[in-house]
């Protein structure tokens, strides 16, 4: 039977959808809600009410139910441009000819900083105002993302890895060069993953959680650098090689701000991904 393989960051997994969250709940067992919590002044730690797995009501298992398919989620919660394409690449032999291949690249932004033992992922960089560029770095990253803190770890050895972190992002990836030369090397990621994804003889679709296409905000930050960086343009110019046809559009069904958000976080809720899900559905199978 052909699967459905999908790929992708928090968005992709369901992050904070219903079976994915542990509820705090009273002596009697009922879960407490949000207002109680917060009236009762009761707190928890993110990494226990968070569960790390795919959820059933995030859109690929939707779509998967609709194409009467079996799905394989293996997005992950903060996933970069470089986790995404590794994802692909660790399961690419998984994929069979008949199987049907959907990647949901992140946002453009994100920076991920890998060695064996965790994965850092300062989560964005962004423009604040003209010129101010910033990033945010995430304390206890191993457990935000999956990862179990290491037995020989301390919070001293913790606090000296999030200094390189600082330190390495703020002098060689941030401002408008270093994020001109990431962004870049990100197109250049997302094409090569097409191109052996493609190999296993699947069906390969690319969608983005941004709206924004990222040529564009390639463009945005070249037009940043200083003039004597910009042109000529001797290294290949991305119209020239990225062929890649990524759907920026239909994002915007599962970002609906006027549909309220999961109950236990901003993500999208159960309602924005079967809406999602319909969408995709109708846009690339409906027809078959």
């Amino acid at each position: 039977m052909s699967t459905l393989h999908t790929f992708g960051c928090s968005i992709t997994q369901g992050f904070a959808l219903p079976d994915v969250v542990n509820p705090i709940c009273d002596p009697s067992g009922r879960p407490y809600s949000k207002q109680e919590l917060d009236s009762l002044g009761i707190q928890s730690r993110w990494e226990d009410r968070h569960l790390y797995q795919a959820s059933q009501y995030a859109w690929p298992q939707v779509l998967g139910d609709k194409l009467g398919m079996p799905v394989c989620n293996y997005a992950r919660r903060g996933a970069s441009f470089q986790q995404i394409s590794r994802q692909c690449a660790e399961q690419a032999k998984r994929i069979n000819t008949d199987d049907t291949v959907i990647v949901m690249w992140t946002y453009l932004c994100r920076i991920a900083l890998q060695w064996p033992a965790r994965t850092s992922v300062p989560l964005c960089t962004v423009v604040e105002s003209e010129d101010e560029w910033y990033t945010r770095i995430l304390p206890g990253f191993n457990r935000w993302f999956g990862l179990d803190g290491s037995d020989n770890t301390t919070r001293n050895i913790d606090r000296s890895t999030h200094e390189y972190i600082r330190h390495s992002v703020e002098h060689t990836y941030l401002n408008p060069m270093g994020i001109f030369d990431r962004y870049y090397n990100n197109l250049v990621l997302a094409q090569m993953t097409d191109g052996f994804l493609r190999a296993t003889g699947a069906r390969v679709i690319h969608l983005s959680v941004e709206p924004e296409c990222y040529r564009d905000q390639l463009e945005d930050v070249r037009q940043a650098l200083e003039p004597h960086l910009r042109e000529p343009y001797n290294i290949p110019h991305p119209d020239e090689w990225f062929t890649l046809r990524v759907d920026h559009h239909n994002c915007r069904i599962i970002h609906d701000p006027s549909i309220p958000p999961a109950e236990n976080d901003m993500h999208p809720s159960v309602q924005h991904h079967a809406l999602f899900a319909d969408r995709i559905y109708d846009e690339y199978f409906s027809a078959q």
